[in-house]
């Protein structure tokens, strides 16, 4: 990401923050019925107990919460390009991990699952968000052991927000079965959403 978008979205969080403070409100991503939906889709590329998961772009790292309230123990890490976000996720949450990192410039180990919800939403000004979206697929998959799930924002809708990207799904599973073979959209939860996994190619051909 060009760092004047970085800029321009670390600002657009933190005025929302100033005007909210640790609400949903501050990440602009809707209800807590929707953002539970959400989170339901993201567990469903099939995460287990016990499993390595990183949150990218993880805000006030609620997420963590709710698979602590569906008994799901995973060892959680939360990344955001937000320091103040970063602060109070670890300030809530303090039985996870919270690092300030930007994935596409820093290094960063491997987990069994990356997974990331409303992060990809803005249009960017100074690079095309496609391309942006085909580089953190590729940076996900390469550091993903099992699996990446990632959601956004439909252009299957009737109204588009101002400022916001809604994507292609058909132009994203193009970028996504460029990377592994193992591809599914979830086009069918009640949001105008997707959300889309990536998951470890197998080795050669599938025969019968």
């Amino acid at each position: 990401m060009d760092e004047r978008d970085k800029q321009r979205i670390i600002e657009r969080y933190n005025q929302r923050l100033a005007l909210y403070g640790d609400d949903i409100r501050t990440l602009a991503s809707g209800t807590e019925e929707r953002r539970h939906i959400r989170f339901g889709v993201l567990c469903g590329i099939g995460l287990e107990e016990g499993k390595s998961v990183l949150d990218l772009g993880c805000g006030f790292g609620d997420l963590y919460d709710y698979l602590q309230e569906q008994g799901m123990r995973v060892d959680y890490t939360g990344y955001d390009i937000n320091p103040e976000l970063i602060a109070i996720a670890q300030r809530k949450y303090p039985g996870a991990r919270f690092e300030l990192k930007d994935v596409q410039t820093e290094p960063f180990p491997e987990f069994d699952f990356i997974v990331s919800t409303s992060a990809f939403n803005l249009r960017l000004g100074s690079v095309d968000n496609y391309q942006f979206i085909e580089d953190i697929f590729r940076t996900c998959y390469a550091h993903a052991r099992i699996g990446v799930a990632i959601d956004f924002l439909s252009s299957y809708v009737d109204y588009q927000t101002q400022g916001a990207l809604h994507y292609s799904p058909e132009r994203l599973f193009g970028i996504a079965k460029r990377i592994t073979k193992r591809v599914c959209v979830r086009h069918d939860y009640p949001l105008f959403e997707f959300c889309i996994y990536l998951y470890k190619d197998f080795p050669g051909r599938c025969t019968l």
